[in-house]
C-alpha cells in the first residue's frame, strides 16, 4: 500500500511539474510514461485538482489539454528548475532519485538553482515544439546590457551546471547557445522565419572525444584515474554531438588546453594531446 501511495504521489508530482514548466499537459503524456490507462490519467488530474491545488488549471478545449491558470503555484514542488530537469532525466518506474530518497544511508550534492523561470521555460519549450522564433530581451558577458534579439530555439539542454537553449540567433546569424537564466521578461512570439535544427550541422554532427589520464600524473595515480572511470584501453572515448562537445569535457573535469592540463590535480583527465586540434572548432560556441 505504501508504494501504492507513492506511485500516485510521484504522478501527480508529475503532472504539477510538467503544468508548470511547460505550461500544457495532455493525458497521453501520462499514459506514455506511467503505462497506465486514460481514465488512470485522467483520474489523477482530477485528484490533483481536487484535492492538492483546487483551480491551478483549466481545460483548454483548442488545444485539448489543462494549461495553468493565471493564479497557478505549485504545491507538490517547490518551483526549481532542478527538480523540472530531474523528472525528465531520471523518469522510470523505478527511479534512481526515487530509491535516494528512501534509503537514510544515501545522499547526494545538489548544485544551485538557477534563476530559471517557468514563464521562460514555457514559451522556449512551446517555440521548440512548434518550429517557431521569439523575441528575447538577453545579455551576456561580452555584452552585459540587456538587449532585444530574435531566436529561433530547437533543444533544451541541461550541461550539469545550468541550463540553455540551442537557437538560431538572428542576431548573430549563426545557431548558439543561450543561457535560460539571462532571458530577461517573458520572450514574445516573433514572424522571423525559423531554420530547421537539420541546418544546425554542430548539432547534428557528431564527434569522439578521447580523454586520457592527465600525463603530469604518476603512473599510480594514473592508473587509479583509469580504475575510477572505467578505462581499460586507458582512454575514455565519447561520442557527442559538436555542439556539446565543450561541455561534455567540461562535465568530465578534464583540461582542454596545455595550460589546463599543467594543473593536474584539478583536472585529473585531459584531452588527448591529438584530439585539441581536431575539436577546437567546436569549442567555446557558448553565447553566455
Amino acid at each position: 500500500m505504501k508504494k501504492d501511495k507513492y506511485d500516485v504521489l510521484q504522478r501527480l508530482t508529475v503532472i504539477e511539474l510538467l503544468a508548470l514548466w511547460e505550461g500544457r499537459l495532455v493525458t497521453n503524456r501520462l499514459v506514455n510514461w506511467f503505462g497506465i490507462s486514460r481514465q488512470q490519467a485522467s483520474g489523477d488530474i482530477r485528484r490533483y485538482l481536487t484535492e492538492h491545488n483546487p483551480g491551478s488549471l483549466i481545460h483548454d478545449p483548442s488545444l485539448k489539454a489543462y494549461v495553468p491558470s493565471p493564479t497557478f503555484k505549485p504545491v507538490l514542488t517547490h518551483g526549481h528548475v532542478n527538480e523540472y530537469f530531474d523528472m525528465l532525466s531520471g523518469h522510470s518506474s523505478d527511479t534512481t532519485s526515487a530509491v535516494v530518497e528512501t534509503e537514510d544511508c544515501l545522499t547526494g550534492v545538489r548544485l544551485p538553482d538557477r534563476a530559471v523561470r517557468p514563464e521562460v521555460v514555457r514559451e522556449v519549450v512551446n517555440a521548440c515544439r512548434t518550429g517557431s522564433s521569439l523575441k528575447i530581451v538577453y545579455a551576456s558577458m561580452s555584452n552585459p546590457a540587456w538587449a532585444e534579439r530574435i531566436i529561433s530555439p530547437h533543444s533544451l539542454v541541461y550541461t550539469g551546471f545550468r541550463w540553455h537553449v540551442r537557437a538560431y540567433c538572428h542576431k548573430r546569424n549563426e545557431f548558439r547557445d543561450l543561457l535560460l537564466s539571462r532571458i530577461d521578461r517573458v520572450p514574445k512570439p516573433s514572424e522571423a522565419p525559423a531554420p530547421l535544427p537539420a541546418e544546425d550541422t554542430l548539432w547534428q554532427e557528431s564527434v569522439t572525444i578521447n580523454l586520457v589520464a592527465n600525463l603530469k600524473l604518476s603512473e599510480v595515480q594514473r592508473s587509479l584515474v583509469e580504475v575510477d572511470y572505467g578505462m581499460p584501453e586507458g582512454r575514455l572515448q565519447i561520442v557527442v554531438r559538436k555542439a556539446l562537445a565543450h561541455y561534455t569535457i567540461q562535465r568530465y573535469q578534464a583540461a582542454i588546453t596545455p595550460e589546463e592540463s599543467q594543473d593536474e590535480l584539478r583536472y585529473p583527465l585531459m584531452l588527448l594531446p591529438d584530439d585539441r586540434k581536431k575539436i577546437g572548432p567546436y569549442l567555446f560556441g557558448a553565447d553566455v
